[in-house]
């Protein structure tokens, strides 16, 4: 579980957010005082030992005099003033198993992904019982010029990221289906030293939910374990014995997890009754008269900008506006004639609209047609168009959207308030759309497919498993590695897919085969068999087998194998502890063959013969 705090460097009149980083002597500093604040906490980060695990990398900025890069950026722009950074701290728990590589590849990864176009460091520390990243940003854009929005929507955002990159890396967070509030910095601190009795509540309630099957069960085992629990028809609250104040479970549950609400606990431990009806009306909470204003991400405030500096339509969500040219040519589409101003986007669109147009005619007459047109340059087969790069749009925080259809709908996303990237295939005569995930919605909309809405998911995620298979492949020949493969069920592909693992999937009978990095063996072998003491015999061999397999395909030396084993020879090999699996032979069930490494071969070979003349 990593924890992420924040602490703004500005002056003094905004010092009220500062928190227990800056000391009640720096509340007085004036911004002159700030900046010599900020400049001695840039060295400090850069000071660091790398020798001894630390390590610091600076995006977007020199690591010889990085203060000097922030100065630079913010006067410029004439921002500097006010906020001048931004800290961050990103802490791991103790018992998370981390190390400071992995620490400071987490921390730098959610800097590129949150704050791609600002002067950032990131610095890893392990000066303390747990390591944590330090992430000092520049408060100015490089590229817009405006200040980085410190909300709480951003700082949702950030956390939001943290949990995604701590999951793809195998590390505990906070439950990511709960109404994400986080869990207050003390609280944190306590449970990093195993001192938080709301965390230890939290691991009690877990085992609870194992052994106990009925709410007097319940009362009884959290009694023993030094909590007093008031058990109401509406809530629970739970108090550990020489503590002040109690905890409700509904309040735990919006720090820790929806499962750990009163209905969900009643729920796992199968006594669950619904209240009666006027206890449940009497609690239920009444409308808010006034809609509270939505704080917008700093990728939003990105999107305005830009729809700004490009004199966008005012299209948003159920309203879309389109003027009288662009519906022109949209219709002109099948006809191939239009008139465009700008020659460049004349060209684009023209080629779009002629093979878009051509594509349904024969061969020869495709390209007696596109050799009339004269582009200086030959004419590729994929085109890149679109308002903002491709990686630039995917590699920034959030799930993306992906969507493919005929190259004509491209030409409903001219001068739209949508940020949106595209593949032109001229050979197919379509366009693969990709957008970010919250405006899938708004793109059907603009494209007039709203009602095939369902559609559109299917083919994502379709798309989106092709796109990650050629990664996947991609990566691992650069590494010089295979993949590896591995069949599970629908229920563990969900849970994969939960928490973020980088794979692709195919369908195989009523199962998938996954296809992912051998690096990520471990983390996939971790979510799918969460505990060892629950395994069943088949899935620890399947375990054993797929570390064999990786450790085959690193080493380049295949597997060897053996057949026909009783199971007096499996307890053998047991008890002589060479690492190897076992499997039911398929023509008689009361032997065994196995799968071991070359290295082991006449050790096995040694002990069989020893059993034989014992026999």
């Amino acid at each position: 579980m990593a924890y992420i705090g924040q602490v703004s460097i500005k002056n003094n009149s905004h010092m009220e957010n500062a928190i227990d980083y800056i000391s009640k002597e720096e509340k007085a500093l004036n911004l002159n005082e700030f900046k010599k604040e900020l400049q001695n906490r840039l060295e400090h980060l850069q000071g660091i030992n790398s020798s001894i695990g630390e390590h610091t990398t600076c995006i977007n900025c020199s690591s010889e005099n990085t203060y000097k890069d922030f100065e630079n950026m913010r006067k410029a722009f004439g921002q500097d003033k006010g906020v001048i950074a931004h800290h961050y701290f990103q802490s791991f728990q103790k018992d998370d198993d981390i190390t400071p590589e992995l620490a400071h590849k987490i921390g730098t990864e959610l800097a590129r992904k949150m704050f791609p176009d600002f002067q950032t460091v990131v610095a890893t520390h392990i000066d303390r019982e747990h390591i944590h990243n330090h992430i000092i940003v520049n408060s100015c854009n490089m590229l817009t010029g405006q200040k980085w929005y410190s909300n709480k929507k951003s700082l949702s955002d950030i956390r939001k990221e943290s949990d995604r990159l701590c999951l793809q890396n195998g590390l505990n967070i906070i439950d990511k289906n709960s109404k994400y509030k986080g869990i207050d910095r003390t609280t944190y601190q306590l449970g990093i030293k195993g001192k938080s009795w709301k965390i230890n509540l939290v691991k009690d309630l877990e085992d609870a939910i194992k052994i106990c099957r009925s709410k007097e069960e319940f009362i009884e085992f959290l009694n023993k374990r030094d909590y007093n629990v008031r058990y109401k028809d509406i809530h629970i609250t739970i108090t550990k014995n020489g503590e002040k104040k109690g905890i409700r479970v509904d309040t735990l549950a919006k720090q820790f997890g929806e499962k750990f609400k009163k209905e969900n606990l009643e729920k796992a431990m199968g006594y669950y009754k619904p209240p009666p009806n006027d206890i449940a009306e009497k609690y239920n909470p009444k409308p808010k008269s006034k809609e509270t204003a939505k704080t917008k991400s700093n990728w939003e405030y990105f999107e305005q900008w830009t729809f700004k500096q490009k004199n966008y339509y005012p299209s948003k969500p159920n309203h879309i506006y389109r003027n009288s040219q662009t519906d022109w040519i949209i219709k002109s589409a099948e006809r191939s004639v239009f008139y465009s101003k700008n020659t460049f986007d004349f060209i684009i669109r023209f080629l779009l609209l002629m093979t878009a147009h051509i594509h349904r005619k024969k061969e020869q007459e495709r390209y007696k047609v596109i050799q009339k047109i004269k582009i200086s340059k030959p004419v590729q087969k994929n085109i890149s168009y679109g308002n903002i790069d491709y990686k630039r749009l995917t590699q920034s925080a959030g799930d993306n959207f992906i969507i493919k259809l005929d190259m004509k709908y491209i030409l409903k996303l001219v001068n739209q308030p949508i940020l949106y990237s595209a593949s032109l295939d001229r050979d197919s005569a379509s366009a693969t759309i990709t957008v970010k995930a919250k405006d899938k919605e708004f793109l059907a909309q603009i494209l007039e497919l709203d009602k095939i809405q369902n559609q559109l998911e299917t083919q994502n995620e379709k798309l989106s498993n092709q796109i990650a298979y050629k990664k996947l492949k991609q990566y691992a020949e650069l590494q010089g590695e295979k993949l590896q493969y591995l069949i599970i069920t629908p229920n563990q592909l969900q849970n994969l897919k939960d928490n973020f693992i980088e794979f692709a999937y195919f369908e195989k009978d009523n199962n998938f085969n996954i296809a992912f990095l051998p690096e990520k063996l471990n983390v996939i072998q971790k979510l799918i068999f969460p505990k060892k003491s629950e395994e069943t015999e088949k899935q620890r061999n399947m375990c054993i087998y797929n570390q064999l397999k990786q450790a085959s395909a690193q080493s380049g030396e295949k597997l060897k194998y053996r057949k026909n084993l009783t199971s007096a020879e499996i307890a053998i090999l047991k008890e002589s502890g060479i690492t190897f699996a076992y499997f039911q032979n398929a023509d008689n069930k009361s032997l065994f063959n196995i799968a071991f490494e070359k290295q082991n071969e006449e050790k096995i070979k040694m002990l069989m013969e020893e059993n034989q003349i014992k026999r």
